[in-house]
C-alpha cells in the first residue's frame, strides 16, 4: 500500500510535467502563431501601403500627364488664336493696302484722263486761234493792198491831172501870146496863168496827200483791228496743260508674320501708274 501510495504522487507529477510541457508547447505554438499572424498582418499592411503608394504615384503620374496634355492643348489653342489674330490682322492690312492702292490708281486714271482732255482742248483751241490769227493777218493785208492800190491809182491820176494842168497852162500862155498883146497886160496875164497853174497843182498835190493819208490811216486801222482780234483770240486760249501731279502709291505693308501666306493682290501689284 505504501508503494502504491508513493506511486500515485509520482504519477501525478508525471502527468503535471506532461501537462506543463504540453502547456508550454501550446504557448510556444500560440506565440509562434501570433508572431506569424503579426508578421502576416505587417506584410499585408506593407503590401497595402506599397499598393497605396503605387496607386498614389500612378494617380500623380496621371494627373501630371493630364496637366501636361491640358497645358499642351492650351498652348496649341493659344498659338492657334495667335495665328488667327495675325492672319486677320495681315488680311486687314492687305485689304486696306489694296483699297488704298486702287483708290490711288483711280485718282491717277481720272487725273490723266482730265489732263489728256485738257491737252486736246488746248491743242484744238491753239489750232483754231492760229487759223483766226492767219485770217486776221490776211484781212489786214487785204486792207493794206487795197489802200496801197488806191494810193497808187490816186498818184497816177494826179500825174495825169498835173500833165493836164501843165498842158492847159501852156495853152493859156500860148493864147495870150497869140493874141498879140504887149506891155504890162501881157505880164499880168502870164502871171495869172502861172498862178492858176500853181494853185491847181497845189490843189492836186493836197488831194493826193489827203488820199495818201486816208490810205495810211485805213491801213493802220486794218492792222490795229487785226491786232485787236488776234489779242482777243490769244487771250481766250485756255491755260496750257503741264504734266499733272500724281498721288503717290501707298507703301508696301509690313506684315506681322510673313509666313502666314498673305500677299498683295497680284492684279494690283502688277499695274504701274
Amino acid at each position: 500500500m505504501c508503494i502504491a501510495a508513493a506511486a500515485i504522487p509520482a504519477a501525478t507529477l508525471a502527468v503535471s510535467a506532461v501537462s506543463a510541457a504540453a502547456s508550454i508547447g501550446m504557448g510556444i505554438n500560440s506565440a509562434l502563431q501570433a508572431s506569424s499572424q503579426a508578421q502576416a498582418t505587417m506584410n499585408m499592411q506593407a503590401r497595402q501601403q506599397q499598393q497605396n503608394m503605387d496607386m498614389q504615384r500612378q494617380s500623380m503620374v496621371m494627373q501630371q500627364n493630364q496637366q501636361q496634355q491640358q497645358l499642351e492643348l492650351q498652348q496649341r489653342q493659344n498659338q492657334d488664336n495667335l495665328n488667327l489674330q495675325v492672319s486677320q490682322a495681315n488680311a486687314q492690312t492687305v485689304n486696306q493696302y489694296n483699297l488704298a492702292r486702287q483708290q490711288v490708281l483711280n485718282e491717277r486714271t481720272t487725273i490723266m484722263a482730265k489732263n489728256a482732255a485738257d491737252r486736246l482742248t488746248y491743242q484744238r483751241a491753239t489750232e483754231a486761234a492760229g487759223v483766226q490769227v492767219q485770217n486776221n493777218n490776211e484781212a489786214a493785208n487785204k486792207i493794206y493792198v487795197a489802200e496801197q492800190s488806191k494810193i497808187n491809182e490816186a498818184r497816177k491820176q494826179a500825174l495825169f491831172e498835173q500833165q493836164s494842168i501843165l498842158a492847159k497852162s501852156i495853152g493859156n500862155a500860148g493864147t495870150i501870146l497869140a493874141a498879140g498883146r504887149t506891155g504890162q497886160s501881157v505880164g499880168l496875164l502870164s502871171l495869172d496863168v502861172e498862178r492858176q497853174k500853181g494853185f491847181a497843182l497845189a490843189q492836186q498835190s493836197a488831194t493826193l496827200d489827203s488820199k495818201r493819208e486816208a490810205g495810211v490811216i485805213a491801213m493802220d486801222g486794218g492792222w490795229l483791228q487785226a491786232q485787236n482780234a488776234t489779242n482777243q483770240v490769244l487771250s481766250g486760249l485756255p491755260f496750257k496743260p503741264t504734266d499733272p501731279y500724281l498721288p503717290q502709291m501707298p507703301d508696301t505693308p509690313t506684315f506681322v508674320n510673313s509666313g502666314i501666306g498673305l500677299a498683295i493682290d497680284p492684279s494690283l501689284s502688277s499695274r504701274n501708274a
